[in-house]
């Protein structure tokens, strides 16, 4: 079973988040809403996906915490944000994303999305 946090700022969205993990089988080992809480579970817990907001709390966005955790822990990110403006894409797509969902996001989607950017990462580190 494949082991997923979720870092997002907004409670209802996370909720959602819960919701779908769960109805799909995935096993959900935290939620947290900022960089630091992130990095924090990364280090205490085995995470095998990260469903990562861009906008969170704390001094560092998504897209920085996403990077500290590439170098410190090389686990794979999916982003999820309601934004689609090119700057912020280009940002996370040069960050070595395994996914970008635009909220809402979507069960099937999501699903999709985390076995895409499981499957890729094994196939990368091998």
């Amino acid at each position: 079973m494949k082991k997923i946090l979720i870092v997002e700022d907004d409670k209802m969205l996370s909720t959602i988040f819960e919701m779908y993990l769960a109805e799909l089988g995935y096993e959900l080992v935290d939620v947290v809403n900022s960089g630091k809480e992130a990095v924090k579970s990364c280090q205490e817990k085995k995470v095998d996906i990260i469903l990562m907001d861009i906008h969170i709390n704390g001094e560092i966005d998504g897209i920085e915490t996403t990077k500290i955790i590439k170098d410190k822990f090389d686990i794979p990110v999916i982003f999820i944000s309601s934004d689609v403006d090119e700057e912020t894409i280009k940002r996370a797509i040069t960050n070595n994303t395994y996914g970008y969902l635009v909220k809402p996001v979507y069960k099937n989607n999501l699903k999709s999305t985390i076995e895409f950017a499981y499957e890729k990462h094994k196939f990368e580190k091998q």
